[in-house]
C-alpha cells in the first residue's frame, strides 16, 4: 500500500511537457520571431499600444506571448525587453495569481453582461504597478451585443489598461473591433524549427529516442509545439520512456518510415506486385491510407531534391537517410521520379474526395509501376554506331555492287538519284502543283487565328499542370472538323500517354473550348499524316523493332549535297 501510495503521489507530481516547457522570455518563444522582435522594441522603446490582436491556428504562442507581454509590463525591476524574472511578481505571473492580469475565456463568458462587468472593472486602478492587463482569449466568441458593448472601452481605455485579444478565427471579429487593434498574425511553426524545438526537449529531459521518430510528430502537429509536446508525452508513455520510429507509427495508425522507404524502392523498381502488397499490408493493419500517400509524396519529392541537387542539405535528415534516398534516385531517372511524384500528388488529391480511396491509390501505384521508360540520347547514339559498324562489315565483306537510289517514302515524291552520269541532265521532279494536290488535308498548312489560339491553349495549360503544358509544347493543332480539334503530337511514349490520361484530357479540352471557336473535342495524332504508311514499310518497320522506336516525324529526303 505504501509503495502505490508513493507511485500515485509521483504520477500526481509529474507535469505534462507542455506546460513544463511553456516560455518564459521572449527568446524561448518558438517561431514567432517578427513578433516577439516588435513587441520587445515596443517595451524598450516605451510604445505600448492600448490593445493588441494576437491571430492564429491553436497551440502556436498566442496565449503565452500574452502572458510574456503582460509580466513585462507589471515588473518593477524590468530594465529591458524582458521581466527580471525573479521578483515577487514576476514569479506570481508566472504562477499564474498575478492579481492584475485578468484572463478571460470569451467562448464561456461571451455574453453582454460578463463585457458590461469589465467596463466596470477596468475604471479601478491595478493593484500593484503601473498596468492592468485583460486578456481575452478566443475573443471572436463574443456575440454582436457583447462587442458593440466592449467597442468604446476598446478604443479608449484608461491610461492603466492594456487589452490583449487571442483569436483563432479573426474572420469572426466585426471590422469596427480590427481597426482598433494592433494586429499580430501568428504563423504554424515550420517544420525544421519545430522538430529542432523537439530535439531539444527531449536533450534537455535525458528520454533516449530515434531522429526518425520526430517528422511522424511534427507532421501530426501540424505546425502547433502544443500538440507536439502533447503527442511527444503519448508516444513516450506508449514507448515506455523511450521514443522510437516503429512506436510512434503505432500509435499514430501511420506507417513506418523503412516500410514506406520501401513502398518506394518497390515502384521505383517497376516492382507492382511489391507495391500492391505494401498497401495491402497497411490497410490489415489498419493504417491511414491518406497519411499513407503523404508519407509517399515527401519521401518522393526528397528523393526529386537529392537526385536533381545531390549537394542539397534536406532538413531533418540524417546521413544515413539521406544516403538510402540517394540509392532509391540512382536507380531511375530524373524525368522517371517526376512522372511518379506528378502521379502520387494527383492520387492525394482524389482520396482526399474518393469514396475508394484504396482504389485511387492502387490505381496511381500501377501506373506508376508500368511507366515508360525513356532510352537516354547515349544509349540510342551508341546502338546506331553498331549498326552502321554491321552494315560497314557486311559491305566489305560481301562487295556488293551499287545499289539503286532508295525510293522515297513519302507517297507521291520520288528519291533523287545517287549520281548523275556525264553530260544527261538528271530527271526531272514531279511538278510541286502536283505535289501540293496530293497532299492531305491534315497537314495543310494552319490557319494564323487557329496557331495562335493554339499558343493561348498553352499557356492556360501551363499554369494549370507545368508538366502537361510541357507537353503540348512539343504539338501543333491539325484540321478543325465536325467540332473536333486535331492534334499532332510530336513526342514520345511518355508524352502519349499523358495525353492519354483521362484527367490531363480534361484540362486540354477546357482550355481548347475556352480559346478555339468552334471545338468541343480533341484527337491526338502522332506525327503527320504520312506517318502512318511510313510506318508500315519494311526498312521503317526493322529500324523500329531495333530501337524500341516510334514515327514521329516524315521529312521528303533531300538531293546529295543539299543542307550540308
Amino acid at each position: 500500500m505504501a509503495s502505490e501510495r508513493r507511485a500515485g503521489l509521483r504520477s500526481v507530481s509529474y507535469q505534462v511537457l507542455a506546460r513544463k516547457w511553456r516560455p518564459q522570455t521572449f527568446d524561448a518563444v518558438v517561431g514567432q520571431d517578427a513578433i516577439t522582435r516588435t513587441l520587445r522594441n515596443a517595451l524598450v522603446s516605451g510604445r505600448i499600444a492600448h490593445a493588441y490582436l494576437f491571430a492564429g491556428p491553436r497551440g502556436i504562442g498566442k496565449t503565452t506571448t500574452a502572458r510574456l507581454l503582460a509580466k513585462a509590463l507589471l515588473c518593477p525591476a524590468r530594465t529591458g525587453a524582458e521581466a527580471c524574472g525573479a521578483c515577487d511578481v514576476c514569479r506570481e505571473a508566472q504562477a499564474g495569481t498575478l492579481i492584475d492580469v485578468i484572463e478571460i475565456d470569451a467562448a464561456s463568458n461571451r455574453g453582454i453582461e460578463e463585457i458590461r462587468t469589465l467596463r466596470e472593472n477596468v475604471k479601478y486602478a491595478p493593484a500593484r504597478g503601473r498596468h492592468k492587463v485583460y486578456i481575452v482569449d478566443e475573443v471572436h466568441q463574443l456575440t454582436e451585443a457583447a462587442f458593440n458593448a466592449l467597442l468604446k472601452t476598446l478604443e479608449e481605455p484608461p491610461p492603466h489598461v492594456v487589452f490583449v485579444l487571442a483569436t483563432t478565427d479573426p474572420r469572426d471579429i466585426p471590422a469596427t473591433v480590427l481597426s482598433r487593434v494592433q494586429r499580430f498574425d501568428f504563423r504554424p511553426i515550420a517544420p525544421d524549427t519545430l522538430a529542432a524545438a523537439l530535439e531539444r526537449i527531449l536533450t534537455e529531459e535525458r528520454i533516449p529516442f530515434e531522429p526518425g521518430a520526430l517528422p511522424a510528430i511534427v507532421r501530426a502537429a501540424e505546425g502547433s509545439l502544443r500538440d507536439a509536446l502533447s503527442l511527444l508525452d503519448t508516444a513516450i508513455a506508449f514507448g515506455n520512456g523511450r521514443l522510437g520510429a516503429e512506436t510512434v507509427a503505432e500509435l499514430l495508425g501511420t506507417t513506418a518510415p523503412e516500410a514506406i522507404r520501401a513502398f518506394a524502392a518497390a515502384v521505383i523498381a517497376h516492382d507492382t506486385g511489391g507495391a500492391l502488397e505494401a498497401i495491402d499490408h497497411a490497410v490489415r493493419e489498419g493504417e491511414d491510407l491518406g497519411a499513407f500517400a503523404r508519407d509517399i509524396v515527401e519521401v518522393l519529392r526528397r528523393v526529386l531534391v537529392l537526385k536533381a541537387a545531390p549537394t542539397e542539405k534536406v532538413a531533418d535528415l540524417s546521413p544515413a537517410e539521406g544516403n538510402a534516398l540517394r540509392a532509391l534516385g540512382d536507380a531511375a531517372s530524373l524525368d522517371e521520379i517526376l512522372y511518379v511524384l506528378r502521379g502520387f500528388l494527383e492520387a492525394d488529391a482524389l482520396m482526399r474526395e474518393s469514396p475508394h480511396p484504396r482504389v485511387e491509390l492502387e490505381i496511381a501505384t500501377v501506373r506508376a509501376t508500368r511507366r515508360p521508360v525513356p532510352q537516354t540520347l547515349e544509349e540510342v547514339l551508341r546502338r546506331v554506331d553498331e549498326a552502321r559498324a554491321q552494315l560497314r562489315q557486311g559491305a566489305v565483306a560481301g562487295a556488293p555492287p551499287a545499289a539503286p537510289a532508295q525510293a522515297s517514302l513519302i507517297p507521291g515524291a520520288e528519291a533523287p538519284p545517287r549520281a548523275v552520269e556525264p553530260r544527261r541532265p538528271p530527271p526531272p521532279r514531279p511538278a510541286a502543283p502536283q505535289a501540293a494536290a496530293s497532299a492531305p488535308p491534315a497537314v495543310a498548312a494552319v490557319e494564323a487565328d487557329v496557331a495562335t489560339a493554339w499558343e493561348r491553349v498553352v499557356d492556360e495549360v501551363m499554369k494549370k499542370r507545368p508538366t502537361l503544358g510541357a507537353v503540348l509544347m512539343q504539338a501543333r493543332p491539325g484540321a478543325l472538323s465536325g467540332r473536333e480539334l486535331t492534334i499532332v503530337l510530336t513526342g514520345n511514349h511518355f508524352h502519349r500517354e499523358m495525353l492519354s490520361d483521362s484527367t490531363n484530357r480534361d484540362v486540354v479540352v477546357q482550355a481548347v473550348r475556352h480559346w478555339i471557336a468552334g471545338a468541343e473535342r480533341i484527337s491526338v495524332q502522332t506525327g503527320g499524316e504520312a506517318a502512318g504508311g511510313v510506318a508500315a514499310h519494311p526498312a521503317v518497320q526493322a529500324a523500329l523493332a531495333e530501337f524500341q522506336g516510334e514515327v514521329v516525324a516524315v521529312r521528303p529526303r533531300l538531293p546529295e549535297g543539299e543542307g550540308q
